[in-house]
């Protein structure tokens, strides 16, 4: 059996408070928006990515499978 590295894409809301007269001036006072957290939403897509491995250790050694943490 082969190994794929596989690539999902996710939203990620990142949350802020702000305070503001209406919800125009609130968006538009992002210099004083402050940040409280996030939540992610589901996934938008998810596709393979390189080609089929021999082994576990040959997708994980491969540059496609690069992430930042």
């Amino acid at each position: 059996m082969a190994w794929f590295v596989v690539h999902s894409e996710r939203k990620t809301w990142t949350k802020y408070l702000v305070e503001a007269g209406d919800n125009t001036a609130a968006l538009l006072a992002c210099d004083d928006w402050e940040y409280f957290g996030y939540v992610d939403g589901e996934d938008t897509e998810s596709k393979v990515v390189g080609g089929a491995f021999s082994s576990r250790g040959e997708a994980l050694d491969d540059d496609i499978s690069w992430v930042d943490g």
